[in-house]
């Protein structure tokens, strides 16, 4: 037992620097339930002769695309700042735009707290992966699943009892609430210990997206982790999300009313927070026990094969089963992508290397509701998985080809 219960010990300073990004999400996760049906208490209204309904979508959608941006500018701000300053200015940040939500109305101010709010998650993420790495290599799995189910858990809480408490009191109190969970993150904050950053940061900048900066060898194999990583990210975190309730529609064959597809839609996205939550860990632990390339090929193949059966009207009990299957199936190829990267990016790049990764991770989910929605409205919405599907296949192919059978990362 001590030894199965030793497997999933996690170290204390990578909890410190996931448990602030863990309270602070709050705030913006309950704005993707709150906002779209309650956008008169934000005064979300028509703006520039662009009506609402644009506005709502742009204002969710802005802080993934801020983070094109931020994500390698936040290498910068914690070099130069350090690691526990930059984790101090993220929370604040963070609480900020919280605060902002419920004490700023109408576009413009809304829209610049997600922006702030996507600076602050940069730091954030960068913060624990660089603290992740900076660890054991043959535990980099089982501590970004648990980073990531910490993560997951906030929002989670948030859609949840967070909603539940908006209802009851009101969404101002609400998010004075949530912006208040800037007190325990201070203090947790404060206990984070310094790494050394300048073994690991260049003096420079890199936004190149395709890594011409590294070496081929290097660069040829982060590009495809990183290719990966957009296409899983577009199909669960993007894709999947978005268009499932027309997806589910376009299934459903009078089996179900509207209002019963629309709370079973709101029950398959919940499958994959929870999927984050509870097998973050677990599937890390996996990666680092069986090894990185067992893990991405199973789990991308089964990803794969579930699309395809969800995809094919087959049953709708069964594409919904799918569905839920291949949510679950996408925590486990991104944690071991993300050990990977970290394996595979010299010690000097990482965070240059990370942060461009993260960039890719970003597109994805970004892209993922546009592409859906465009190519499901000319020719059906099933069609958006079938680009996933091209995109997940490519991705495992370039990866069969580039990490070699023989090759197994521990």
């Amino acid at each position: 037992m001590d030894r199965v219960l030793g497997m999933f010990r996690i170290p204390p300073q990578i909890i410190f620097t996931i448990v602030p990004l863990g309270l602070i999400i709050m705030g913006d996760s309950i704005i993707y339930v709150i906002l779209p049906s309650n956008y008169e208490f934000f005064k979300i209204n028509s703006f520039i002769g662009i009506n609402s309904d644009f506005w709502i979508g742009f204002i969710l959608s802005i802080n993934r695309f801020v983070r094109i941006f931020s994500n390698v500018f936040s290498v910068k701000i914690i070099k130069n700042l350090g690691l526990r300053n930059s984790m101090f200015l993220a929370t604040f940040a963070g609480s900020l735009s919280t605060l902002g939500y419920g004490l700023l109305k109408g576009v413009l101010l809304i829209v610049f707290m997600r922006i702030i709010w996507g600076f602050s998650y940069s730091i954030f993420r960068l913060s624990y992966y660089l603290k992740v790495y900076s660890y054991e290599i043959n535990n980099y799995g089982r501590n970004i699943g648990f980073c990531l189910s910490v993560q997951r858990l906030g929002s989670f809480v948030a859609v949840t009892l967070g909603v539940y408490i908006s209802v009851r009191f009101g969404y101002f109190n609400v998010l004075l609430l949530l912006s208040l969970l800037i007190i325990p993150a201070i203090i947790i904050v404060y206990n984070i210990k310094e790494i050394d950053l300048t073994s690991i940061t260049k003096p420079t900048l890199n936004w190149n997206l395709f890594y011409n900066d590294q070496i081929i060898n290097i660069r040829k194999n982060i590009f495809i982790i990183s290719f990966f990583k957009f296409s899983s990210s577009f199909t669960s975190n993007g894709l999947a999300i978005a268009t499932i309730t027309p997806f589910l529609i376009s299934i459903n064959k009078n089996i179900f009313s509207y209002e019963s597809i629309i709370i079973l839609a709101g029950i398959v996205v919940g499958f994959r927070w929870l999927a984050d939550i509870m097998f973050g860990l677990i599937f890390g632990t996996l990666s680092d026990k069986f090894g990185r390339k067992s893990n991405i090929v199973i789990s991308a193949t089964m990803m794969l094969i579930s699309i395809i059966i969800a995809i094919s009207n087959i049953s709708f009990y069964i594409s919904v089963l799918c569905i839920v299957i291949m949510f679950f199936l996408s925590v486990s190829l991104e944690t071991s992508l993300d050990a990977l990267i970290g394996e595979t990016s010299p010690k000097k790049e990482k965070s240059s290397i990370i942060s461009r990764y993260s960039t890719w991770q970003d597109l994805g989910a970004a892209f993922g509701p546009i592409l859906g929605f465009i190519v499901g409205s000319y020719f059906g919405i099933s069609y958006g998985y079938i680009f996933s599907i091209i995109l997940i296949f490519t991705s495992l192919y370039l990866y069969l080809n580039v990490f070699k059978f023989n090759y197994q990362s521990k």
